[in-house]
């Protein structure tokens, strides 16, 4: 019994540990992570919203952020964008991650946020970029407005959501320059959103969270980690990851680890009779993952029908009572 979760267990396991072990002193031995084929990137663009996880960022690392990003915008970047925040991520753990990100990675990010900073000011960045093409007089959307949210209206609750969302696509936190980080942004100035300007809808902000996990995924470094949807982990999934994580760390993931989010998952999950409407949701994201209908033994055709039987005799079978 699988999940389209399979192939990504040991590379989500080993930069989740990575991520655990940063902030850990002495940091313990790492084994090797495992190998995977990098994805071809697309080429960066004006539209590319810089996306660094601030995690891997240290001192080193954020200064030349700042530095980029002053030199992009010709004058030292304001609070709130990517150089303000690496400096903040850098103060919590100077050193960084096993596993920083590129110079190019860094060069990108630093130029892409000077475009869109520039652009929020009515103006252009005053140098020539190194990777990014600046068209016209165009500004720079913003993450919110790629995906059609009015950011005023967003406050703590629809922030927490995106941010939950966002993660769960992502499996990982979303980063700098996503639409979680945003919403988080905005709603520590307005918490319950502006007077008189209308909440989205919680579906309109999940499809707008899964729309940006989308681009963020897309953008990122071909080491950072793979996607794991946590709603469809299957159980036997969920304590490969533990184990695999625990091997990583040399001890129990931590709650926050991913594997402690996949295990209590599993766990919710199990604890409700499969209804038409849980298995409907397991199938649809299952076939958005695999890009196919899902195959025999895979979470979502066992859940769909368990939902058969309970609503043919009124049962309350439950993916747990299969071992799912």
């Amino acid at each position: 019994m699988t999940s389209s979760n399979a192939p990504f267990l040991e590379k989500a396991a080993y930069i989740d540990a990575v991520r655990i072990l940063q902030d850990t002193e002495p940091l313990p031995p790492v084994e090797p992570p495992p190998a995977l084929k990098p994805p071809v990137s697309a080429p960066t663009t004006a539209s590319t919203t810089a996306s660094i996880d601030l995690d891997s960022i240290g001192e080193a690392e954020a200064r030349r952020i700042v530095s980029e990003e002053h030199r992009a915008l010709g004058y030292r970047p304001p609070d709130g964008p990517l150089a303000a925040q690496a400096q903040a991520a850098a103060a919590r753990h100077p050193k960084g991650s096993l596993i920083p990100p590129n110079e190019k990675a860094l060069v990108e990010a630093a130029e892409a946020d000077a475009i869109r900073v520039a652009g929020e000011q009515g103006g252009q960045p005053t140098y020539s970029m190194q990777h990014i093409t600046v068209p016209g007089q165009t500004r720079l959307l913003s993450a919110a407005e790629t995906v059609r949210i009015d950011i005023r209206g967003v406050g703590k609750d629809e922030a927490n959501r995106i941010m939950s969302e966002e993660h769960s696509e992502l499996g990982y936190r979303p980063p700098a320059g996503s639409l979680a980080a945003e919403a988080q942004s905005a709603a520590v100035h307005h918490p319950q959103g502006e007077p008189g300007v209308p909440h989205p809808d919680t579906i309109t902000l999940v499809e707008a969270a899964r729309e940006d996990a989308q681009r963020v995924a897309a953008e990122r470094e071909p080491d950072t980690v793979p996607s794991i949807n946590i709603h469809t982990i299957t159980k036997e999934e969920a304590q490969l990851l533990e184990s695999l994580e625990h091997k990583f760390l040399g001890y129990t993931p931590p709650s926050g680890s991913l594997a402690a989010q996949a295990q209590a998952s599993v766990a919710r999950r199990g604890a409700q009779p499969v209804t038409k409407e849980l298995a409907a949701f397991l199938y649809s994201e299952e076939h958005r993952t695999l890009g196919y209908e899902p195959p025999a033994g895979n979470i979502a055709v066992i859940a769909q029908s368990l939902a058969d039987q309970n609503a043919a005799d009124g049962g309350s079978r439950t993916l747990s009572d299969v071992g799912v």
